[in-house]
């Protein structure tokens, strides 16, 4: 219930519509037990007047008057209240869900590395929804709960005490029994659940994204194996969770008949037995207001296991943080420096990249070049402050990294990471990306773009509005490749970073976005990745790394001729 109280931080004018709900509840409830008074008060007039006088004539209007005009007061206020609930779920999932997306952007990737994506997906989709049984079966059944019982036990502490020593002990042993057992109970299934359901996610998701692999190296059987299996555990922790609440119902209702037994012994040869049925009435109304007690300490550990999760996300701090203040660069060219760099993902690890220094003048195209794993495109993550370096500085026109604001940072650097994602949308958005709302873009420059990469066989049928991705038009690794570059052509920043540009390419199609890369980025610092030779030998200066450090460095052609490690590195990896 903390967590939820914890949210207030972060929007307190959610606070007021809750206090309004919790409002209208009690409201409820009250007219409830108010009703069950007027019942019972008029059933036992009429049974005192049947016994002094049967020819007495009862005037039974008014009474019926007041127990509809409180029964449509009841009717309005739970229209109202179920209508704020409603509200007040959605306003609270909602703004939770984008008050995460904020919080997950500058942990990205950095402060995420340890969590998976499906686990992330997973707190956006099924914990939150958790918050809905936070609010609606826990947090406001507990405060209602909780005023209603203070109220209906003054009120017995001044018309019966006995009823109110018996309504004490009643209450005091229903939280000890569900705390001790239920709660424990809920505690260790609670856990098992949440960990069995994280699985779950993990092998759909698998499942999902690597289907292909899956059929063409038979591993169907396996992966539906595992999920089968995953189900079948579940299935059984809800039939133990079913069984709980079972027994948890049984409990209340035991409850419920033992007082009324002790009412109706009470009452047996008390001069005031005439008063029973109120009594009964009441009390049976009231222990229905304790129902929800039977989520409250069943379901709440896993509710908090959830909760907890979400609020990991939204406390953890940003490693990397960039500064607000506006870099004011009005030079447009790019020169880059780095000194002594160093860096490795955590303590345990190797270090990536050892003593890194370079320096990269203002439109010149380098190429970095090595063995797979080498340290190539964490470089390329540093440059983009994605990561911080361990040790060492990165300068961009003489500024440190650290000193540039994210828009400042993200408008001069474009880059082209190894992977290129395909999204679910049209192609228009598939390329604009970040630029929707650019005017100097329109619909005959995005189609020049396209063909320029190649990618004029897209236009077809629908034209920019063809849809891509799930239910739509896929693309091949090498049509990939050129979406990537049609997305730096329009981003068009002064830095530009290609990781493998050309891998995925036939020959002819190579060369010609190579043309394209160095026509259309003359005038810009180009960084490429690369293993693809007609790139290197157009490259104003080279870069071998091995195991994080830069071994070779110099033009093509005065590598080639010293015969040392870049020579050998070509003769025996590249294609020549």
């Amino acid at each position: 219930m903390f967590y939820l109280l914890y949210y207030f931080k972060y929007h307190n004018k959610f606070f007021k519509k809750i206090i309004l709900d919790i409002l209208l509840s009690i409201i409820n409830n009250l007219i409830n037990l108010l009703l069950s008074v007027i019942s019972g008060s008029l059933l036992t007039s009429t049974f005192l007047i049947g016994i002094k006088n049967n020819n007495m004539y009862y005037n039974y209007i008014i009474p019926t008057i007041i127990i509809r005009i409180f029964s449509i007061i009841k009717t309005i206020t739970q229209y109202f209240e179920k209508i704020i609930q409603h509200n007040n779920t959605l306003y609270l999932l909602n703004n939770f869900r984008i008050l995460i997306f904020k919080k997950i952007f500058p942990l990205y990737p950095s402060d995420l590395i340890s969590m998976f994506n499906t686990e992330i997906l997973n707190i956006l989709i099924s914990d939150i929804e958790i918050l809905d049984f936070l609010y609606i079966k826990i947090f406001i059944p507990i405060i209602v709960i909780s005023i209603i019982t203070i109220i209906v036990l003054i009120y017995l502490s001044i018309i019966n005490f006995i009823f109110f020593i018996i309504l004490c002990i009643t209450i005091l042993f229903l939280i000890l029994f569900y705390f001790f057992y239920f709660y424990k109970k809920g505690k260790i299934i609670g856990k098992k659940y949440i960990f069995l359901k994280e699985k779950y996610f993990f092998y759909i998701n698998n499942f999902i994204l690597q289907h292909t692999e899956y059929k063409i190296f038979e591993g169907i059987k396996y992966i539906s194996y595992k999920i089968n299996n995953l189900e079948s555990k579940l299935e059984k922790i809800q039939l133990i969770k079913n069984n709980y609440d079972i027994q948890s119902k049984l409990l209340i209702n035991i409850i419920i008949n033992i007082n009324l037994l002790l009412i109706l012994v009470y009452y047996y040869n008390n001069k005031f037995k005439y008063q029973i049925i109120l009594f009964l009435l009441f009390f049976i109304t009231f222990y229905k207001i304790l129902f929800p007690l039977n989520n409250v300490f069943q379901n709440i550990h896993e509710i908090f296991l959830s909760i907890k999760k979400i609020f990991y996300l939204i406390e953890k701090k940003p490693t990397i943080i960039f500064t607000k203040n506006n870099l004011k660069n009005n030079n447009y060219s790019i020169l880059l420096k780095i000194d002594n760099l160093s860096f490795y993902f955590n303590k345990k690890n190797l270090y990536i990249l050892k003593n890194i220094s370079l320096c990269i003048h203002k439109y010149q195209k380098i190429a970095i070049t090595g063995h797979n794993g080498s340290g190539k495109s964490t470089l390329f993550m540093l440059l983009t402050r994605a990561w911080d370096p361990i040790k060492g500085k990165i300068f961009l026109n003489e500024y440190n990294l650290k000193n540039w604001d994210l828009s400042s940072l993200r408008n001069n650097i474009s880059v082209m990471t190894q992977k290129i994602y395909l999204f679910s949308d049209t192609l228009k958005n598939n390329i604009l990306l970040n630029n929707q709302n650019n005017k100097n873009i329109d619909d005959t420059y995005l189609i020049k773009i396209l063909k320029l990469v190649g990618l004029e066989k897209l236009l077809k049928n629908e034209g920019l509005n063809t849809w891509m991705g799930d239910g739509g038009r896929l693309l091949s690794g090498g049509e990939l490749k050129k979406l990537g570059i049609a997305r730096i052509i329009i981003h068009n920043g002064n830095l530009i970073l290609l990781d493998e540009p050309t891998e995925g390419l036939d020959k002819h199609s190579s060369i010609k976005i190579i043309k394209l890369i160095l026509s259309f980025f003359q005038k810009k610092t180009v960084i490429i990745i690369t293993h693809d030779i007609h790139i290197l030998k157009k490259m104003d200066f080279i870069y071998l790394i091995n195991n994080g450090f830069i071994i070779e460095k110099g033009k093509h052609t005065n590598l080639i001729d010293k015969k040392e490690y870049y020579w050998n590195y070509i003769k025996n990896n590249i294609i020549l």
